[in-house]
């Protein structure tokens, strides 16, 4: 069982990584045959490069992403609410998911799962 300090700093990296732009830092958070569902109801995003594939598209544009409540994290799994910021064509948006992480024995994330629809898209300001 992996602890909860260990759960709560990977979320931290994944945090920092997407900040920071750094795909190859995201990637390594994740087992070889992890899933990424992302929203919830997509089709996952199974294996590190479908992951890889589907991260390089998320970080064209620049991000600033920041938890907004504590992680919760226990057994095997942690969730954690933020906001992802971004400016396409002039226009602001903010994103504000609830991801849950599911980790294996050695400590990687083997699911990803964004929960968000609709009402939790908004205009920036």
């Amino acid at each position: 069982m992996n602890s909860v300090e260990h759960m709560t700093a990977v979320v931290q990296r994944y945090v920092a990584a997407l900040n920071a732009g750094d795909l190859d830092g995201i990637v390594a958070l994740f087992a070889d045959d992890a899933t990424v569902e992302d929203p919830v109801g997509s089709e996952p995003r199974r294996g590190r490069e479908a992951i890889r594939a589907f991260y390089a598209n998320s970080l064209k544009l620049p991000l600033a992403v920041e938890l907004t409540q504590e992680v919760r994290a226990v057994a095997d799994e942690a969730a954690f609410a933020f906001t992802v910021s971004f400016e396409y064509q002039g226009r602001k948006t903010v994103i504000a998911p609830i991801d849950h992480f599911r980790f294996n024995d050695a400590g990687k994330v083997v699911s990803m799962r964004a929960l968000f629809g609709e009402k939790n898209i908004h205009a920036g300001v």
